[in-house]
C-alpha cells in the first residue's frame, strides 16, 4: 500500500496534462482517405492521438491534437477535402470537471454508483459487496497485474457452484474507458440486491453462475487517475523500447498478431511481442480455461460507440460463426431492452463488419477458444460527443439501461438452456 501511494504522489507531480488540445471528428468518404489518414497516424505519431482507428468508411475516426500542430492539422484536412468538426473544444477543460477531491476519493461502505471510483475503491468494492451479500456472493483473485497489483473479481452462485452453466463479465480492459467498470459493478450490485425480488434476476441468476471483473487492466487504470487521464494499455515494460504498455484487447492468443494490431511499442494497439505477453490477459484466460465450467457467455464491456458486437473481429473476410442468427436474436434482445429505458439506439452485429477487423481481441477468444457461444464486446455510451471522458452524470443511466440489456440477455439463454 505504501508503495501504491508513493507512485501516486510522483506522478500527481507530472501528471500529463491536455490543456487546449481538441477531439476533432473525422469522416472520411473513401478508401484512400482513409490511406491517407493511416500514414497521417505514422507521421505524426506523439502530435496527434487516434480515439478511433481509421478503417472504415462506415464510421467517423477521432482524433486529439495538440494546440501547436492544431492548424496545420485542419489545413492539411481542408486541402485533402476531409469532412471535420470539433467535437471536444478543451479536452482538459472535460477531463477537470470529472476531478475529485482528496476528500471525495476515499473507501466507504455507503458506495457512491455516480461517480467514477480509484482502483483502490473498486477493489474495496468487491469485497464489500461480496460481505454483504454472501449467501450467494463470494470474492475471488482472476490475476495479478505486471505491477504487482491484485485484480479481485465477483462470483455470483446460488447454490451447487460448478455444477452449472457459466457467465463471464469484465470491465475496464482498456484504462481510460472508465464508464466500463462502472457499469460493471452497478449491474453486479442490482442483480445481487434483486435476487428473491424480481422473478426475471432470480431466475437468471439460478440458472447460471457468474464471474465478473469490474477492473481488469488494473495498473492502466489507476495510472489514469494518478498520471494520464487518457491512457489506455498495460503499463508492462517492452524491452529495447521506451514506450510502455500493451493494447491488452490486441494480445489474445486466437488469431493473435493479424489486422488491427500494431507491431510498434509506441502504438495503443501494440499487440505485445507474444499473445498472453500481458499476465492480465494470461493470469484471466487461464483462470477461466481451467474453471471446469461450461461458459455460454462471455462479454467484455467498453467504450464508446454504443455497439453490441460479436465475432469475428480478426478479419470481416471470414465466414460468419454457424450459429450468428442466434448471436444477433440474443443481441437484439439485449439492446431493445437497453433503448425501452431512455431511447439509448445501439447497432449489433458482427465486430469485423460492423466497426472494423481488430486481431487477438476478448470476443473471439471468448468464443473460439472459451467456448462461449454468446461472446461479445460491448461498447458503452456515448457515440462520441464526450468519447472516453463520459460525464459521471452518465453513469447511472448507463449502467440502469445496460442492466436491462443483459437481463434480457441472461432470460434469452435461460430459455434456451
Amino acid at each position: 500500500m505504501k508503495l501504491f501511494i508513493l507512485v501516486a504522489l510522483v506522478a500527481a507531480a507530472s501528471a500529463v496534462r491536455y490543456d487546449g488540445y481538441q477531439a476533432l471528428r473525422v469522416e472520411p468518404r473513401d478508401d484512400l482517405q482513409l490511406d491517407f489518414l493511416n500514414s497521417l497516424q505514422k507521421e505524426l505519431e506523439g502530435k496527434i492521438s487516434f480515439w478511433s482507428q481509421p478503417l472504415t468508411t462506415k464510421r467517423p475516426t477521432d482524433i486529439v491534437v495538440q494546440p501547436r500542430f492544431q492548424d496545420d492539422l485542419k489545413e492539411i484536412l481542408d486541402a485533402k477535402q476531409i469532412k471535420y468538426s470539433v467535437m471536444i473544444d478543451d479536452v482538459q477543460t472535460l477531463i477537470d470537471s470529472q476531478s475529485r477531491s482528496d476528500d471525495d476519493v476515499k473507501i466507504s461502505a455507503d458506495f457512491d454508483y455516480s461517480v467514477y471510483h480509484t482502483y483502490e475503491e473498486i477493489q474495496a468494492w468487491v469485497f464489500e459487496i461480496t460481505a454483504a451479500h454472501s449467501a450467494i456472493a463470494q470474492q475471488f483473485q482472476i490475476a495479478t497485474s505486471s505491477e504487482g497489483r491484485p485484480i479481485n473479481a465477483v462470483k455470483i452462485m446460488t447454490g451447487g457452484v460448478g455444477t452449472k452453466k457459466a457467465v463471464y463479465w469484465q470491465g475496464g480492459i482498456h484504462a481510460r474507458e472508465w464508464v466500463s467498470p462502472a457499469t460493471v459493478m452497478f449491474i453486479t450490485k442490482s442483480l445481487l440486491e434483486n435476487y428473491g425480488v424480481d422473478s426475471d434476476v432470480t431466475e437468471i441468476l439460478d440458472k447460471f453462475d457468474y464471474y465478473i471483473v469490474p477492473s481488469l487492466n488494473v495498473d492502466g487504470y489507476s495510472y489514469t487517475w494518478t498520471m494520464d487521464r487518457l491512457w489506455r494499455k498495460t503499463r508492462s515494460i517492452n524491452s529495447g523500447s521506451v514506450c510502455r504498455g500493451v493494447d491488452p484487447n490486441r494480445n489474445y492468443e486466437y488469431e493473435w498478431g493479424g489486422e488491427g494490431a500494431s507491431t510498434s511499442a509506441c502504438s495503443d494497439t501494440y499487440r505485445g511481442p507474444t499473445a498472453f505477453s500481458e499476465p492480465e490477459i494470461a493470469g484471466s484466460s487461464s483462470f477461466l480455461l481451467n474453471a471446469n465450467q461450461e461458459f455460454v457467455c462471455y462479454i467484455d464491456f467498453h467504450s464508446y460507440s454504443q455497439l453490441w458486437l460479436a465475432p469475428w473481429s480478426y478479419t470481416a473476410r471470414a465466414r460468419l460463426p454457424n450459429d450468428m442468427d442466434d448471436h444477433d436474436e440474443a443481441a437484439a434482445k439485449a439492446v431493445n431492452a437497453l433503448q425501452s429505458v431512455y431511447g439509448t439506439e445501439y447497432i449489433y452485429g458482427p465486430s469485423a463488419r460492423t466497426l472494423y477487423a481488430a486481431s487477438g481481441c476478448s470476443e473471439d477468444w471468448g468464443y473460439a477458444t472459451l467456448g462461449a457461444k454468446y461472446s461479445y464486446v460491448v461498447e458503452l455510451r456515448d457515440t462520441g460527443r464526450y468519447g472516453f471522458l463520459l460525464p459521471a452524470n452518465q453513469i447511472i443511466p448507463t449502467g440502469q439501461e445496460t442492466y436491462e440489456a443483459v437481463k434480457a440477455l441472461c432470460k434469452h439463454m435461460a430459455d434456451e438452456y
